[in-house]
């Protein structure tokens, strides 16, 4: 039937109405913390929430050791050096969606899910990045710098942390300053222009991430055994040059995460969770100044500006770790056991499943 003109503001209301009254608005996705508990091959899934409880999903008797988790949507991807694996979890139905074999050797070490269906691999064994399709398995190698041992992607291109390590009788040790590859994803190879930028820095740079000022901040580790201080550095994404330097860490510095404003927080096993601002470009708790946290490994920020502190426990002990949750002005607001040698942290925002109508 043809509707004349003067009834068709009515039958579009009608309409209207009636596509609303039929369509709910899809829930806000829920927050959750991913740790990778490494002594028992274990992923748990924390929520911001308190009342809410913790999942935990098995990764299976190869995945222990795993070091890193990365993850977008109901989709994570965590990294085991000694079995050469990489894992797929579905965070939704709580099970492996599929798991990858690397060839021997491989050694991954950190993850990036960079989008939907592609997530990066560095490899500290072979000294290369993988491309791994996550709907397909499906991968392809790229040639980076020695040691590669974290990723961060931003303005379209991944930023490798190459830590540039070599064997020595303590077992791995610095053999020079470390470096960042660039790496195009598009193309799956090194960018256009400058592909390689130096820390010029104590080495054995082991950490980084995307400040709120859009810059890349690279934990350098130095070395323990040498008493040599770890340092900052800030790196310009754009112009992929070294823009600043700081100390005032200590030895060996680990982990850092930004709360996406101008909070950088840095980790470390001797003085606990010490903090960083980038707008005044001041290290606010350094050096015997940190929160205490007992063997502190990793550190991540929630959109509320909450700091969620790991104290590692023991991997040969199989000692629970626990989580240390910190209100934005460094006082505690809980803490919780985790599982046995938790090691790695990220934050993910989990799409809340649609109820099916009855």
């Amino acid at each position: 039937m043809v509707l004349a003109p003067r009834f068709l503001p009515v039958a579009l209301t009608a309409a209207l109405i009636g596509c609303a009254a039929t369509t709910a608005p899809a829930p806000p996705p829920e927050e959750r913390l991913l740790v990778v508990n490494a002594g028992e091959g274990t992923l748990s899934l924390i929520p911001v929430d308190p009342a809410t409880p913790t999942r935990k999903v098995q990764l299976g008797p190869r995945a222990i050791g795993a070091t890193d988790v990365s993850a977008r949507g109901q989709i994570a991807v965590a990294v085991v050096p000694d079995s050469d694996l990489v894992i797929v979890v579905d965070l939704v139905a709580d099970n492996i969606r599929r798991t990858i074999t690397l060839p021997p050797g491989s050694r991954p070490t950190a993850v990036a899910v960079i989008s939907d269906v592609i997530a990066y691999v560095a490899n500290a064994g072979t000294d290369l990045v993988t491309r791994i399709d996550i709907t397909s398995g499906d991968t392809a190698s790229v040639v980076v710098g020695v040691h590669p041992r974290d990723l961060v992607l931003t303005r379209g291109r991944l930023f490798v942390v190459n830590a540039n390590l070599g064997p020595c009788p303590e077992g791995l040790c610095r053999i020079g300053e470390s470096w960042l590859t660039v790496v195009d994803p598009q193309t799956n190879a090194r960018a256009a222009g400058r592909d390689s930028i130096p820390l010029p820095s104590p080495g054995a740079a082991r950490a980084a991430t995307l400040g709120g000022d859009g810059l890349l901040y690279v934990v350098n580790t130095g070395d323990e055994g040498a008493e040599v201080p770890g340092r900052l550095s800030i790196i310009d994404p754009v112009a992929r040059a070294e823009v600043g330097n700081f100390g005032g860490f200590g030895p060996v510095p680990a982990a850092i995460a930004s709360d996406g404003i101008e909070r950088l927080f840095v980790t470390s096993v001797r003085d606990g969770l010490m903090e960083f601002n980038t707008r005044s470009r001041r290290v606010v708790r350094g050096e015997g100044e940190g929160v205490l946290v007992s063997g502190n490994l990793a550190v991540a920020v929630d959109t509320q500006g909450r700091i969620y502190a790991i104290e590692g426990g023991s991997c040969a002990t199989a000692q629970p770790g626990r989580l240390r949750v910190f209100r934005p002005d460094l006082t505690e607001a809980r803490n919780l056991l985790l599982g046995v040698c938790p090691v790695a942290a990220a934050f993910v925002q989990l799409p809340t499943p649609v109820p099916v109508p009855q």
